[in-house]
């Protein structure tokens, strides 16, 4: 039996440190999701805590069947959703806000001043463009393109089939392209003007 699954086993049974120990495992991970989806670090404290505080009331009925990673994304993604519903705001950021130190690690390169111009206007239009996208396909593209999961754990954690799961992810990718190219033709004259 491997260290997580003895840490489900633990927590079931009710030892709050090994719940503890579980948490930490995925505080990070779980965090950085909730905050790419509500572009807010204090909402997405907020959303990881109701994550975590679900997973300790449902821990028990943890069946097994997938992976637990994939059951915490589930209930991760349908508390942003919910929650999406609830306040109706704007969603996602790809950027860490400078005070926040539970971000995404960014590999520490040295580029050019010119370059990191360049590359931050780029990073910002595309973080505009994938804001602008509907809650669930602002999922899809986090999970798969920014996390890297698979077409079969992203299916396992939104519950939907493969197929739309494919489907899903070329739409997003299809409206993202569109909005760069609208956006990028409008920057383009601007600067010839």
């Amino acid at each position: 039996m491997n260290m997580e699954s003895q840490l489900i086993k633990r927590s079931v049974d009710g030892d709050m440190d090994a719940f503890e120990e579980l948490v930490l495992l995925y505080d990070r991970q779980i965090y950085n999701y909730c905050f790419r989806m509500t572009n807010n670090a204090d909402d997405a404290e907020d959303l990881a805590q109701e994550v975590f505080i679900k997973v300790y009331r449902s821990l028990g009925s943890f069946k097994r069947e997938s992976k637990f990673s994939t059951w915490i994304y589930r209930i991760a993604h349908n508390t942003c959703i919910d929650n999406h519903r609830k306040k109706r705001f704007k969603l996602l950021s790809l950027s860490p806000r400078e005070e926040d130190d539970r971000q995404m690690n960014v590999p520490d390169g040295e580029p050019l001043p010119e370059e990191q111009i360049v590359s931050r206007e780029k990073y910002e239009l595309i973080k505009e463009c994938i804001a602008e996208l509907k809650p669930d396909y602002k999922s899809i593209i986090i999970l798969r393109d920014i996390q890297n999961y698979t077409y079969q754990e992203i299916s396992d954690i939104l519950n939907i089939p493969l197929g739309t799961v494919k489907s899903n992810i070329s739409r997003a990718r299809a409206l993202l392209r569109d909005t760069l190219r609208s956006r990028l033709a409008g920057y383009d004259e601007r600067r010839v003007k």
